[in-house]
This record gives C-alpha cells, sequence and structure tokens, in this order.
C-alpha cells in the first residue's frame, strides 16, 4: 500500500492502515529514538507516543505531505524535548554496556553499531579526566569491585563510588548535548 493511499484509509479511520503505517515505520523510528535516547523503554515509549499521537491526529492528516517526514519531524521533536528535559535520566549504562565494551574492543562480536550513537558515547568517555577514565573503564569492565579499583590505585572506597557517579553525570550530560546538537 503506497503513502497517499495509506494516509487516505488513515483518516478514514481503517485500523489495518494504522497497522501497516506501524510496520512500515515502526522499527525506523525505534532506531532513531534509541540512537539519541541509549534508552530502550524511552526509545519504546518514544515510538508508542508518536504513533498514539498519528492516530488522534489521523483527521488532520495530508494526503499531499509525505508521511514518513511527517512522522519523524513529529519524532524529532518529541526526541528534542525528552533530551531537553533535565529531570529525564535518559542514559542508561545497561543500554549503552554493548557499545562500551565494543568501544573498549572487549565485544569481538560483529555486532552492528550506530556510528553516530558509538561516536556520541565515545566522545563523552574520553571528555572524562584521566583518572575518572580509568575508575570508569575499570568499573564498567565488570572485572573489579571498587574495593579491588580502590586498592589498585591506592584510593579510598569513597572516593571511587563518587569519582564513577560524576563520570556517569558527565557522560549523562555530553551525550544528551551531542544528541540535541545532532537532532537540530
Amino acid at each position: 500500500m503506497d503513502d497517499i493511499l495509506l494516509v487516505q484509509q488513515l483518516k478514514k479511520g481503517n485500523q489495518l492502515a494504522f497497522t501497516t503505517l506501524y510496520k512500515k515505520y515502526g522499527a525506523q523510528a525505534f532506531a532513531l529514538s534509541f540512537k539519541y535516547l541509549c534508552n530502550k523503554e524511552l526509545a519504546e515509549d518514544a515510538v508508542q507516543n508518536l504513533f498514539m499521537k498519528i492516530w488522534i491526529k489521523r483527521e488532520e492528516l495530508e494526503e499531499s505531505r509525505p508521511i514518513n517526514r511527517f512522522l519523524f519531524t513529529v519524532l524529532k521533536n518529541d526526541l528534542l524535548n525528552i533530551l531537553r528535559d533535565s529531570k529525564s535520566n535518559i542514559f542508561v549504562l545497561d543500554d549503552c554496556l554493548e557499545i562500551l565494551n565494543y568501544l573498549d574492543g572487549e565485544d569481538t562480536d560483529s555486532q552492528e553499531f550506530d556510528q553516530e550513537q558509538v561516536e556520541m558515547i565515545r566522545s563523552a568517555v574520553e571528555q572524562l579526566s584521566p583518572q575518572r577514565k580509568k575508575i570508569f573503564s575499570m568499573k564498567i569492565s565488570g572485572k573489579y569491585s571498587n574495593q579491588e579499583i580502590a586498592n589498585r590505585l591506592n584510593l579510598s572506597i569513597n572516593t571511587i563510588k563518587f569519582q564513577y557517579s560524576q563520570s556517569l553525570k558527565q557522560i549523562k550530560k555530553l551525550v544528551r548535548e551531542r544528541a540535541i546538537m545532532l537532532l537540530m
């Protein structure tokens, strides 16, 4: 079904057209959302909100306007709002651990990662101070406990915890800023 017919059917409230639209663009919308949010749940929510908005505003859709452009404009605006919301915790380390392992060369599988997302995270990690970067790398490797890192670096365990939490805050901030910049 072409997009013009899809929009015509959608405007009439045809649920099959809505399902077709979701199947056609849902995966792309999720990939874009995850690329900038680095969080599976938030990306899924963004896609769900996108398609909910489309359903609610279906009667206002213009047949002459490409539906994919409209979809991704709405999604882009939603992503910018999420990224600008300082209360949202958009960067969940667990969701991006695979990318971080890939950056460290530990993940030798031939997984495909979005290069912009990899670059956002790599850039954020590179901007950490040498000490924070070392603590962060040891911590995310999963090979060392806080106590073991403290012993190896001759620091207190509280220093390790504080530096690691500050590293996460800095990475979150930098990834958020870069994502906003890329979306604009």
